[in-house]
């Protein structure tokens, strides 16, 4: 029975399943962009990446899912927490112990690599802990930033670079092609975070929260969130880019491709207007994003 509980709290861990958890595309795709010349020696720091990446990211998502136990209960959710509520109290400290290992590690690696990794970090951590936080701060203040648009747009505008460039100083020191990468990733989060907010829109209107979802139609979501996409492709296939890359970088065209194909047009053709038959297209963006950081790890490589 504990060990059924404990593999359910790991469930939460990778809920949602993205390109950082379970499987550490994003960080060993920022690995392989980072080094000029791969050596043994650091595929010891591609280890320390992953570990940071994934403990930090299993405590975000566990502080989430222990913050929206009230609304999933409310909106019929089923896991651990929804389930057996007395959870809750080991799934917080569980949140906060992944939390202060993942500062830790990130402390230990910025003062074994003489950068300043750990300021970064925890801003990322402040961000994601106060956006998700219902337990404490919005006791506190009776405004939690997950339940506005705007707490939503501030928090991935400022978490997504602040986590990218922890994982990129890691590896490396800053340069050109982390500034790039950093503006990429800016606008491939905000595009995700549109997304996000169209599965939710029902449960958010219930609960009478400000989400994109509720504010904005669907259709201006989805439309919104492509033109971020094709941004954060042209930013990653621009002359500039392709010159600091080289040519390699042009095997990013395939993700694009199929992202204009399955989602952009068929979802332009129809003027944005969005139904149950789009699902598929939907969907292609998630493959499209997996793609795209697939194929820019893979650039490095070629």
């Amino acid at each position: 029975m504990v060990l059924k509980k404990i593999a359910e709290l790991l469930r939460l861990c990778n809920t949602p399943a993205s390109i950082i958890s379970p499987f550490p595309f994003f960080t060993i795709a920022i690995f392989l962009i980072s080094q000029n010349n791969f050596n043994y020696y650091g595929i010891h720091f591609l280890f320390i990446g992953i570990v940071v990446t994934l403990l930090s990211n299993f405590a975000s998502n566990l502080w989430n899912h222990c913050n929206d136990m009230k609304e999933d209960i409310a909106q019929g959710k089923k896991n651990i927490l929804t389930q057996d509520p007395s959870m809750q109290k080991i799934a917080v400290f569980a949140s906060i112990l992944l939390y202060v290992i993942s500062i830790i590690i990130v402390y230990q690696i910025s003062l074994e690599v003489k950068r300043p990794i750990y300021i970064y970090f925890l801003i990322w951590a402040i961000a994601t802990w106060c956006y998700s936080d219902n337990l404490i701060l919005k006791k506190l203040t009776g405004f939690r930033l997950k339940e506005h648009y705007i707490g939503e747009l501030v928090t991935y505008g400022i978490a997504w670079p602040m986590y990218t460039l922890s994982i990129w100083l890691i590896y490396s020191d800053i340069t050109i092609i982390c500034e790039i990468i950093l503006a990429a990733f800016l606008f491939f989060s905000i595009s995700l975070l549109l997304l996000k907010d169209l599965k939710d829109i029902s449960g958010d209107r219930k609960a009478g929260l400000r989400t994109f979802g509720v504010v904005f139609s669907p259709s201006k979501l989805i439309q919104y969130s492509c033109y971020l996409m094709i941004i954060y492709y042209l930013i990653l296939l621009n002359p500039m880019t392709v010159n600091l890359f080289s040519n390699r970088i042009l095997i990013m065209i395939v993700p694009f491709a199929y992202f204009l194909k399955n989602t952009f047009l068929h979802m332009y053709y129809k003027n944005w207007s969005l139904d149950i038959g789009d699902f598929h297209a939907i969907k292609s963006v998630g493959y499209s994003v997996y793609g795209s950081v697939i194929f820019l790890g893979l650039s490095t490589l070629l």
